[in-house]
């Protein structure tokens, strides 16, 4: 299955851990007794995310693996809510990084920022007054894609 949004937050903090432990993925692999495409699959954020996979992660994840491993089986869900601030910033950076086409959609009654992934599905992020919500919901992102297809070239 192709990454998601949740895959590859835990992704990337599974990553950032096994680099600050100085660790390439194969001195990892050999240290965990998974396999390097085991790892490079949780840190790529590929779900669903197997139980063995992130077993494989345990040596660099010590003290977090618990939160880790539950947000690994959330995974898949279509959804992510959070606050503004660490969480919401971190969400919208790694986007920007990865994205390949960006476009904010600012008429209209529900604002949006589609976000065109190269790999996986695309993400629809609305900017509420409380928190950020950002959805790969089908739908969604197909609506977004409609409305941001017919919008003049110069917009």
């Amino acid at each position: 299955m192709p990454p998601t949004l949740r895959g590859r937050l835990v992704g990337q903090e599974v990553r950032a851990m096994r680099e600050l432990a100085g660790l390439t993925v194969a001195e990892l692999a050999a240290r965990s007794r998974g396999g390097v495409r085991q790892i490079e699959r949780v840190e790529a954020g590929h779900v669903p995310i197997r139980f063995p996979d992130m077993v494989a992660c345990a040596p660099v994840l010590g003290d977090r693996y618990q939160r880790l491993f539950q947000a690994s089986q959330e995974a898949h869900l279509a959804e992510l809510r959070c606050t503004w601030g660490v969480e919401a910033t971190r969400v919208l950076d790694l986007l920007h990084a990865t994205a390949t086409g960006v476009h904010t959609v600012a008429h209209g009654t529900r604002p949006f920022t589609l976000f065109l992934m190269p790999e996986g599905p695309d993400i629809v992020f609305h900017a509420h007054l409380t928190a950020a919500f950002f959805t790969e919901d089908d739908g969604e992102t197909s609506a977004a894609r409609h409305i941001v297809d017919a919008l003049p070239a110069d917009s």
